[in-house]
């Protein structure tokens, strides 16, 4: 089949689209008013005899007045574990849903690192000999791993209450993209029909290639569009939910950015009735009316 100027078009439209919903996303996450702090210990960026035991810095004498600078490295690495090999999901493996979890997120780390190659080889004007077994690997896991979600979901009751139906629909759509590239690579072992679509895209020239491999990029570039816009997208997230929110421990000083915008905060109107909500007030009125109407319990 012919990939024509539409084609093309589309291929980088997806890209764009994906790329500024995702910057779109990032900035909303930012200015979100300060979260509500859990101080869950241990946290990452205390000192290894600390985390053993879930300590905290505020143990020592007049911490307050001692300057923290807490690495980030230990943090960030955490969260590599999360992103490696799902760690939570592991430790909190109620459902077996680790196994499936993992396939199917390795699925797609190997299919960005699939079209990356590409991209590399047309760059370059070499073919890998290794890029089609990587994208084998891509797809075989990403089938069984999302497959299995889908099966377990669809087959567990108690799963079956937290899942709706965009949920199947975006794990069947992430199943297709994967079955999609085994059938893509069984009629293009070489990969060389995958390797003429990227470099039509890239050279906005014309080029013939398979069906099969045709209908796999566009099914992945309406995904790309799609994406952004569903709960798939937090990846995004997951920086700022630990960093700012569960990790989160760092003293509030008087006047600093974080105290000031506290303070803004607390002005916030109440807009919402609940039988122990004053609509009408600001946070910190009803806070402080919380604390008289506990005070006198």
């Amino acid at each position: 089949m012919l990939v024509d100027g539409l084609l093309i078009a589309l291929a980088w439209l997806s890209l764009i689209i994906f790329l500024a919903a995702a910057l779109y996303k990032i900035t909303r996450v930012t200015a979100q008013p300060l979260a509500l702090r859990w101080e869950v210990y241990p946290v990452p960026h205390e000192s290894k005899e600390r985390r053993e035991y879930g300590g905290s810095y505020m143990e020592e004498v007049d911490w307050a007045a001692k300057a923290v600078r807490p690495s980030r490295l230990p943090g960030l690495l955490e969260i590599a574990k999360e992103v490696i090999y799902l760690k939570r999901v592991r430790e909190f493996n109620r459902y077996g849903l680790w196994a499936v979890s993992l396939a199917m997120h390795w699925g797609l780390y190997f299919g960005v690192w699939t079209i990356g190659l590409l991209i590399l080889e047309s760059i370059l004007g070499m073919p890998f000999a290794f890029t089609p077994f990587v994208g084998g690997i891509a797809f075989a896991l990403g089938a069984i791993g999302s497959l299995g979600i889908i099966v377990k979901r669809w087959t567990n009751a108690e799963l079956g209450l937290y899942t709706v139906p965009a949920d199947l629909f975006n794990l069947i759509w992430i199943a297709a993209l994967f079955i999609f590239g085994i059938v893509g690579g069984l009629m293009d072992t070489t990969f060389a029909g995958y390797r003429a679509y990227i470099g039509s895209v890239l050279t906005f020239k014309p080029a013939i290639i398979p069906p099969m491999v045709l209908i796999h990029f566009i099914a992945l570039e309406l995904f790309m569009i799609y994406m952004p816009f569903t709960k798939i997208i937090h990846y995004i997230g997951k920086y700022f939910t630990f960093e700012q929110t569960l990790w989160d421990d760092a003293f509030k000083a008087k006047n600093s950015a974080t105290d000031k915008k506290v303070q803004q905060q607390l002005g916030y109107t109440m807009t919402w009735n609940a039988p122990h909500i004053a609509p009408g007030k600001t946070w910190l009125e009803q806070a402080q009316l919380t604390a008289t109407e506990d005070a006198k319990k």
